[in-house]
């Protein structure tokens, strides 16, 4: 068995590495695009009360200091060699399924311009030809990690190391860059299929994802994440998007209420086929992305977004299997916010 997972990580390398020639990696700004939306809801009852709690989860769930005043990786140390192995064994089916949705090369209304993946073909001649790639990442529609370096909260990153003396323009990170994860990740991953449980092909955007509902997915299937884990939300985004068209400013993602949830399950990543924050969110105004802050600034929990979840589903719903191994390494960047990514789902 340690052969194999040698192996497998040995191919997955590979193709991160033919990936990254010619790449030239800009970070834009999380936002979306502005485009017109609808009037903004009013506020949830509960709004009021998760506000209040909010200011209090800053200090009471953070992890800082948990596994050393220097440490880089927070959660992702507790992917542990025994849980690395007890990851492989959940590969029965020989199924790999990608976890990426194509690169966009053209705009649209969840692509800004920046966000286009600009694939460049070189002279052609006789002998062959090389491309270069050009995209910035972070956004809503290049399957990505988010790393330290990008969010903030009062001059800080995760586990107290100060934006300033530590970023700059000319070297990127010095502590909590994309580098700290160049080895991979190789875990559990759990599919919290949120359009199932609720009857429908998706979940409409802007609609809160709750605590009660992670719970009552996991009471309906028997299963659910914990340490080390890559905890995966499906609301069917990809679905929507060939059905009715892109989309930006509306999203179907983590509702404040499951910041605890976060805290107490300790996965290694949050995981999203949309940006992770529910929006619109009335009632929050001047907070900008509760969830995003909560977990990388606060608790040392690492992002993936803007995956294409819609084979795994598939597979998943035929197996009726909602845990699997999950592999990813992002591009060695030296002082790299973050990474594109095509994550691997092994059944």
């Amino acid at each position: 068995m340690g052969r194999r997972v040698e192996s497998i990580a040995f191919c997955l390398a590979l193709v991160l590495a033919g990936a990254a020639g010619g790449f030239h990696l800009r970070a834009q700004a999380p936002a979306a695009a502005p485009q017109a939306q609808a009037p903004m809801p009013p506020p949830p009852p509960d709004t009021a009360e998760l506000r209040a709690q909010y200011e209090r989860w800053r200090t009471e769930f953070k992890t800082w200091g948990k596994w050393g005043n220097d440490d880089n990786k927070g959660t992702t140390n507790l992917i542990t060699p025994q849980k690395v192995q007890s990851a492989a064994r959940l590969v029965r089916n020989g199924i790999v399924v990608s976890l990426a949705p194509p690169v966009p090369q053209t705009a649209a209304a969840d692509v800004q311009p920046a966000g286009v993946f600009r694939r460049t073909t070189n002279n052609i001649t006789e002998g062959g030809t090389t491309d270069n790639y050009q995209v910035s990442y972070h956004g809503l529609t290049v399957a990505h990690m988010d790393t330290w370096c990008h969010f903030f909260e009062n001059g800080m990153m995760y586990n107290g190391v100060p934006v300033k003396g530590n970023l700059s323009p000319e070297t990127g990170c010095a502590k909590g860059s994309v580098m700290n994860w160049k080895d991979g990740v190789f875990t559990r991953a759990v599919l919290y299929d949120i359009a199932q449980l609720k009857g429908v092909d998706w979940v409409e955007p802007g609609t809160p994802i709750r605590r009660a509902d992670l719970e009552a997915w996991e009471k309906k299937m028997g299963v659910k994440a914990g340490p080390g884990d890559v905890v995966l939300l499906y609301i069917g985004r990809w679905k929507r998007r060939a059905a009715v068209g892109p989309w930006a400013g509306q999203v179907a993602g983590y509702y404040a209420d499951t910041i605890p949830w976060m805290h107490e399950r300790m996965p290694a990543f949050i995981g999203h086929d949309f940006n992770i924050d529910w929006n619109p969110r009335p009632g929050w105004e001047g907070m900008r992305n509760p969830i995003h802050v909560a977990v990388l600034n606060w608790m040392g929990i690492n992002i993936v977004e803007c995956l294409d979840l819609e084979q795994a589903v598939d597979v998943a719903r035929r197996l009726k299997r909602y845990e699997f191994l999950i592999s990813f390494a992002p591009l060695p960047v030296e002082g790299g916010t973050g990474s594109p990514l095509n994550p691997l789902a092994i059944f």
